[in-house]
């Protein structure tokens, strides 16, 4: 059975792959801003681990044309 993240490494997945750009950068290069390109927000609390659909409403993570 694979091992279960601990919450700051599930929350670490919301920096995508693309960590350290800018909100401009990311929508220039047509990728959501608030989710980087996941199409979900990670949260976590107390082991309760949850992925929440993007606030944006991009398209799977893409920039909305």
């Amino acid at each position: 059975m694979p091992q279960r993240m601990t919450d700051q490494e599930w929350e670490a997945q919301n920096r995508g792959p693309h960590p350290g750009r800018t909100p401009a950068e990311l929508t220039a290069l047509g990728i959501c801003w608030h989710c980087s390109g996941n199409g979900v927000t990670y949260t976590a609390f107390g082991g309760n681990q949850r992925a929440v659909p993007c606030a944006e409403n991009c398209d799977n993570g893409k920039v909305p044309r």
